[in-house]
């Protein structure tokens, strides 16, 4: 995760904080009960799944009978959705957030031309200039690298002292770094430090900072995200995900936080590709992750590349619910439990009109969401499918510039 240096806490585990008083259900009395045994609280969720009854149409296609085939939806429909002139203020005719009290400009350093077929020295070379953010998988700081002047992102993760765990972590790490997309944060390099048992991660500085940070600093101000924005991050996380599926790379973790955008406009996926064993070796914290979590994994299947577009479904949905959408209209977070019995047997959350805000979504984005979330992974479809997808094909044509203009009026930045 790469924030914006006013990043409060990263709270996506935060939703997991609530609990059920259900002690036949709920195994750990305490929020520290089940930091300490994360192991034991997802195998307790399995076997909870398997005394469940699950109706048979959970495992149906979200979209059902009725959903819209591919050609029935241009992409012209999606250019008439979202605001008319009239709207309220939060909202713009070109479909941005634009507010008077945005925060203050942050500037950066210009990054100085580098080719990366140079071997790059990280270990005792890196300056921390500033802290982007603290979360329950480490800290991330902006930094310069001493020799070259490239600023960076710098993730510092605790890990388990095992060199076993090292060498498979170096490995998964060192694939990231042959990644060469503008829909992937480039990955510099990794050194571990075994006096204090971390990892460092050196990686693109992506200035406008993530999703996570934009979206609630929106929100804050009593906006709403476009539809326009919300089609360009749709259409390039696609892209994103199918150029990690062409490696055989899973991302396993697309959710706000891992979604950056550079001050120029480009929206990039981080955190990608690397297994279970980092998550299980972060000092035994359950994090936020499975908030996301496809209901596949729920149920024990493994990661398929499907499973990353639930997440990304979910993620957009939120974005444009302006709230978690598995949760309560007062936002009150759901308990892991709940969270896990809304995913398997609730009717699923759909992007609904509103009325009150003269707010209208495109039939198209509707369809996207609804091929996103689709409860049975082996119906859902893959990246490669959904490159063909109105949505996906309108965010083809929406130049990086505009989206740069987004998130110049969300941090008040002066035009370029």
């Amino acid at each position: 995760m790469i924030s914006s240096p006013n990043q409060e806490r990263e709270h996506s585990c935060e939703r997991n904080e609530t609990r059920t008083d259900d002690a036949t259900i709920m195994p750990f009395r305490s929020q520290e009960a089940l930091n300490e045994n994360p192991g034991d609280y997802m195998d307790e969720l399995q076997r909870v799944v398997q005394r469940m009854h699950i109706p048979d149409d959970a495992r149906e296609s979200n979209g059902g009978p009725n959903r819209l085939s591919l050609s029935s939806l241009e992409a012209s429909d999606l250019s008439s959705s979202d605001t008319s002139p009239n709207k309220r203020a939060s909202w713009n005719s070109n479909n941005y957030f634009c507010h008077t009290d945005a925060p203050e400009m942050r500037t950066s350093a210009s990054e100085p031309g580098y080719s990366r077929s140079e071997p790059m020295v990280l270990e005792g070379n890196l300056e921390v200039l500033e802290s982007l953010g603290e979360g329950a998988s480490g800290e991330v700081a902006k930094a310069r690298v001493k020799s070259t002047g490239l600023i960076v992102a710098r993730k510092t993760i605790a890990t388990s002292p095992d060199p076993t765990i090292h060498r498979q972590l170096l490995r998964e790490l060192n694939v990231n770094q042959t990644c060469r997309s503008e829909y992937i944060v480039e990955y510099y390099g990794a050194f571990f430090e075994p006096e204090n048992a971390t990892i460092t991660i050196c990686m693109e500085f992506c200035e406008a900072g993530s999703m996570d940070t934009i979206y609630r600093r929106v929100k804050a101000r009593g906006g709403r995200i476009g539809e326009k924005v919300l089609v360009k991050l749709a259409g390039s996380i696609i892209h994103g995900l199918e150029y990690l599926h062409e490696r055989r790379i899973i991302h396993r973790d697309v959710k706000p936080s891992n979604i950056l955008v550079t001050r120029s406009g480009f929206v990039k996926l981080c955190d990608f590709g690397v297994s279970g064993e980092l998550i299980d070796s972060v000092a035994g914290t359950f994090t936020g992750t499975s908030t996301y979590m496809a209901p596949e994994r729920i149920l024990g299947h493994p990661y398929t590349v499907t499973s990353d577009v639930w997440s990304l479904g979910v993620t957009i949905l939120e974005l444009a619910m302006n709230r978690f959408p598995f949760a309560s209209e007062s936002d009150a977070p759901l308990g892991p439990i709940e969270l896990m019995t809304y995913l398997l047997q609730a009717p699923l959350p759909k992007l609904e009109d509103n009325e009150a805000q003269n707010i209208k979504w495109s039939r198209a984005l509707r369809d996207f969401l609804d091929r996103c979330l689709v409860r049975d992974g082996t119906v859902r479809p893959p990246p490669r499918v959904l490159m063909n997808h109105p949505v996906v094909k309108r965010s083809e044509a929406i130049p990086s510039s505009d989206m740069a203009r987004f998130v110049a009026n969300v941090w008040k930045w002066p035009p370029s």
